[in-house]
C-alpha cells in the first residue's frame, strides 16, 4: 500500500498543477505519442512559451484539482493549489513543452521531479493548455 500511495500521491500532484500529459491531444495525425520528429508547425518556441508565462500568475484547472501559479522570470514558481496549499518549485521551457518541478509540500510530501508536458494555446481566447490544464491569466 505504501508503494501505491506514494505513486498515487505522485500522480495526484501531477493533476494537481494539472499537467498529466498522458491521453492530452498533440498536434498531427499519428496515435504515437513516442515521436522524436520536429514540432508541428503552430507548435509553440521556447522563447514563446516563456515569454508568456514569465512574470504572471495563471489560473490552473486540471483534472483533479485547481489553482494558481506565479511564474518568476527566474526560473522559479509558487504554487497556490486551492483547498491543500502551497509549494515552491522551478520551471523552464523547451519548443513545445512546459517543464516543471515541485518541491515537497504538506500535500506533497515527496514533491515531483522535472517534467516536461505539451504546451499550446487553448481552444477558448486567453487560455494555453499544459498536459490535460486549462491555463489563463489571474485576476
Amino acid at each position: 500500500m505504501g508503494v501505491k500511495m506514494s505513486v498515487g500521491n505522485r500522480l495526484a500532484a501531477l493533476s494537481l498543477v494539472g499537467l498529466l500529459a498522458a491521453g492530452c491531444s498533440m498536434t498531427g495525425g499519428s496515435s504515437d505519442s513516442s515521436t522524436d520528429e520536429p514540432l508541428a508547425p503552430q507548435g509553440m518556441s521556447a522563447t514563446e512559451i516563456r515569454t508568456i508565462l514569465a512574470g504572471k500568475s495563471w489560473r490552473f484547472q486540471g483534472p483533479n484539482n485547481t489553482g494558481t501559479t506565479l511564474y518568476a522570470a527566474d526560473g522559479s514558481s509558487l504554487v497556490e493549489v486551492d483547498g491543500k496549499g502551497t509549494t515552491k518549485g522551478r520551471w523552464t521551457t523547451k519548443d513545445g513543452q512546459l517543464c516543471e518541478s515541485f518541491d515537497p509540500a504538506a500535500f506533497l510530501p515527496g514533491g515531483v521531479p522535472m517534467s516536461c508536458y505539451p504546451f499550446s494555446r487553448g481552444t477558448a481566447p486567453n487560455t494555453y493548455q499544459a498536459g490535460k490544464a486549462t491555463f489563463s491569466v489571474a485576476s
